[in-house]
């Protein structure tokens, strides 16, 4: 398991508001299931894999 960057919860949240999107949708983009979405989302969780960090900076970078 891997920390959780804070930044990287803080871009997540932030690029979901302006996208406006649900978290259903954002499942959709990043192949992550929507419980780890809202465990990363509400903070409940400081360690994921390396593989759902990998998922969210893609994501993340795709919409540049």
């Amino acid at each position: 398991m891997a920390k959780l960057p804070v930044e990287l919860v803080h871009a997540v949240r932030r690029a979901r508001g302006e996208d406006n999107l649900k978290v259903s949708e954002l499942e959709a983009k990043t192949g992550l299931s929507r419980y780890v979405l809202y465990r990363v989302i509400n903070g409940t969780t400081t360690s994921v894999r390396p593989s759902t960090i990998e998922k969210l900076n893609k994501w993340l970078y795709q919409r540049i």
